[in-house]
């Protein structure tokens, strides 16, 4: 593991500066970055060269967060589909230390974040060990893996699991009003994602939330309007879905 970090530590565009300082330039964030006397910026730009640079596998798979929620690195799960973007949780957390931290010192952060942050997989690396927790019913399960090359089959298969509720917007998409329904009930009863929606018999489609279903009607408000007053329409006519958005 050690000469591939070093492969990638020698990569990365590391220049100096006024005072003889060092920098680097984030390939997340574009800002330039000062690693003298900072080690674990170091740890981080080379475990995001790595994801970016050396995993094509990954480009169209991942969308990394850089400090994101205190967190060091956010992998999640890059939308395939423009229309349906929602609020979701990190796929993955990765918390880096300087080259000398002793990760087992660090366990009960990680499990901490993963706990509080809705998370099930997350990273310890510290250039020279990297260690996953996977939490399963509420316990975790601790892998030391051997190399940063291990990361990407463990991101490729958190990737490969099929998003349940993707389906029920595209049939959703088609006119199936029990999917509308039940996308709705989860997305749709506050105001964090605004659902855009076709009825049958009307020209423009509508930017609603705050939805609650009783029997065949479906009762809504419209985004931007202060109104108290609910709009309501009959489940009868749906004509299709269009986009739920956070």
């Amino acid at each position: 593991m050690i000469y591939l970090n070093e492969e990638i530590q020698q990569k990365l565009e590391i220049y100096i500066k006024k005072y003889k300082q060092q920098y680097t330039k984030c390939l997340i964030r574009g800002i330039e970055i000062p690693i003298n006397g900072r080690p674990e910026e170091l740890v981080r730009q080379i475990f995001i060269y790595f994801l970016i640079k050396e995993s094509p596998l990954l480009s169209d798979k991942i969308t990394i967060k850089v400090e994101a929620n205190n967190h060091d690195i956010e992998i999640y799960k890059k939308e395939t589909n423009e229309n349906f973007k929602t609020n979701q949780n990190p796929l993955i957390i990765v918390e880096v230390k300087r080259e000398d931290a002793n990760l087992q010192n660090h366990s009960n952060q990680i499990e901490r974040y993963l706990t509080n942050s809705g998370c099930n997989i997350g990273i310890l690396y510290n250039y020279h060990e990297i260690i996953t927790f996977i939490k399963k019913y509420n316990q975790f399960q601790i892998y030391y893996l051997n190399n940063l090359t291990d990361i990407q089959e463990l991101i490729l298969h958190a990737t490969s699991t099929i998003n349940d509720d993707l389906l029920e917007f595209e049939n959703a998409q088609n006119g199936n009003i029990e999917s509308f329904i039940y996308l709705i009930k989860k997305y749709g009863e506050y105001t964090n994602h605004t659902i855009a929606f076709k009825l049958k018999h009307q020209l423009s489609a509508i930017d609603g939330y705050l939805f609650n279903v009783q029997y065949d009607k479906i009762y809504y408000k419209i985004c931007g309007q202060y109104s108290k007053k609910q709009q309501v329409f009959d489940c009868q006519d749906f004509e299709k879905l269009i986009s739920i958005i956070y």
